[in-house]
């Protein structure tokens, strides 16, 4: 059996605002997110950008959030 999906990562559940853009830091280029996302590269300058808004409140209650947090955080 497939353990159930994070209600917080099941985009079933997701609110508008949980795309966004983000200005690169460094070059102002805009980047899209989403929520769950923890960075991307940059398509002008190709640096490594963090998601401004990534939560992982739910970390402390979460008897999965090893699996989470540690995809989160390479």
């Amino acid at each position: 059996m497939s353990r159930p999906r994070c209600p917080g990562q099941d985009q079933r559940y997701w609110k508008p605002g949980d795309i966004f853009d983000v200005k690169c830091p460094n070059c102002g280029t805009e980047i899209e997110f989403w929520k769950d996302e923890p960075r991307h590269y940059c398509p002008g300058c190709e640096k490594p950008v963090r998601n401004p808004k990534i939560d992982t409140g739910c970390a402390e209650w979460c008897k999965y959030a090893d699996e989470c947090i540690g995809e989160l955080q390479e």
